[in-house]
């Protein structure tokens, strides 16, 4: 039996996926995103692609043979898109429980080193299930499309069943030259072939503090080669600063102690933003992970790259950090998306949750619309598919999610009420290319 409300008697559909002739999905509310919400809306699906966006009435009328399928006090709206994700590190909770370890303290290089002793204890297998534990979690939280980082290339392979859309950042770091380019020969198998016909392949110089100058120039330059888009964990913490700044803190005198790294002059004297620009890690259209720790120079520069920042405020948060600059980076024309980082830092893979805890975090310096966008276009623009996904607009895929609509929401709060659901959103059904997944 079809699971949504069909409600002519030839709608053809296979568990939940719906086929052959154009469809109009209708429910109480559409919001398209680059719109106001639509009362009573409908969208009309063909191939895979949005042919008509309006209310009920019109587009029943106008298009009287498309089977109709009604979610009844439902919203539609575009799927969610998680711009920053570490999804291989999906069950690192449970894995830190089985060994029993925790952080020592609550600073930013003790939660490193402890994911470090947790991770080496993870054989492949358990990584594999964790990646694929990630995906469907995603798709039941609403996800279409993810930026995620790959660090152990050996589970790739993982990806291939997945319909998510994004990109997988294949991660890099270390200061031998030798070391990185032994990895980076590594990525010339991998990169022949896409993860998935919807997934393509990008590089991830992790962050300045984990990477020489050398090191990083030899990734950028791999990157522009092979015509890679980048992301980079930058201006995250404090501690980050401090070593950047002045070779000193935490990460000189515990992380490298334990990487077997060696502190040199040429570590000091620098500001996170310039190192990545210098070092081509900061290329024009590239991905900031974090930025927190940026003053408005800085901004300006992140903005005229035309890079975009994805904002993990509930990681950010674990750590006792600052507030990246939201109005600064709005202001500027900066566009933001979210991510949820990794489960080893935060506590779903829900943007939905991050979308309720940013609300909050960041005290009401953005609109409900505004952090929707957020949470959907602007994580497809910092992927490259805002002509693809993002917003419910003709000619784009028909990527998008059923929820309920919030108890005692109007039209006038609607989209505040979607933002203040957070991990108690109950997403009802997600459709990419007009499929039910």
């Amino acid at each position: 039996m079809c699971r949504h409300r069909c409600v002519t008697q030839d709608c053809v559909c296979l568990t939940g996926v719906l086929m052959d002739r154009p469809t109009l999905f209708t429910a109480k509310y559409l919001l398209p995103i680059t719109a106001p919400p639509i009362e009573d809306g409908a969208l009309l699906v063909s191939d895979g692609k949005i042919v008509a966006v309006g209310t009920r009435s019109v587009l029943a009328a106008e298009h009287a043979g498309a089977v109709r399928v009604d979610f009844g006090d439902a919203v539609l709206l575009p799927s969610m898109v998680n711009a920053h994700t570490h999804l291989e590190l999906t069950c690192f909770p449970a894995w830190a429980d089985a060994c029993g370890a925790s952080p020592d303290s609550g600073s930013f290089v003790d939660w490193i080193l402890h994911l470090v002793r947790v991770r080496k204890q993870v054989e492949v297998e358990q990584l594999q299930t964790s990646l694929l534990t990630g995906m469907r979690d995603s798709l039941a939280a609403g996800v279409g499309a993810v930026g995620d980082i790959l660090t152990s290339y050996d589970i790739a392979s993982a990806y291939g069943g997945s319909r998510l859309r994004g990109r997988v950042f294949c991660e890099l770091l270390g200061r031998d030259p030798q070391q990185v380019a032994t990895r980076l020969s590594q990525l010339d198998g991998l990169i022949a072939t896409p993860p998935t016909t919807e997934l393509a392949w990008g590089v991830s110089p992790h962050a300045p503090y984990t990477l020489a100058e050398t090191t990083a120039l030899q990734i950028s330059a791999y990157a522009a080669a092979h015509d890679l888009p980048m992301t980079m964990h930058l201006a995250e913490t404090s501690e980050e600063v401090a070593f950047l700044e002045r070779a000193e803190g935490p990460i000189a005198e515990m992380l490298y102690t334990v990487a077997g790294w060696e502190v040199t002059a040429a570590d000091g004297g620098h500001r996170p933003v310039d190192w990545a620009q210098r070092t081509g890690c900061l290329p024009t259209g590239g991905l900031v992970v974090h930025g927190v720790h940026v003053n408005a120079e800085e901004v300006g520069l992140i903005a005229r790259q035309g890079c975009s920042v994805a904002l993990c405020p509930r990681s950010n948060s674990l750590f006792g950090e600052t507030r990246a600059p939201l109005k600064q980076y709005h202001s500027s024309g900066v566009n933001l998306a979210l991510g949820t980082d990794s489960r080893a830092s935060s506590p779903s893979l829900s943007i939905w949750g991050e979308l309720a805890f940013a609300r909050q975090w960041f005290a009401g310096l953005l609109s409900p619309s505004e952090w929707l966008e957020i949470a959907t276009l602007g994580g497809a623009r910092a992927l490259g598919l805002e002509l693809m996904i993002g917003s419910l607009e003709v000619s784009k895929q028909a990527d998008f999610q059923v929820v309920p609509v919030p108890e005692g929401a109007s039209p006038a709060d609607l989209e505040e009420s979607l933002c203040a659901q957070g991990e108690a959103m109950s997403v009802q059904d997600v459709f990419l290319s007009g499929q039910s997944l």
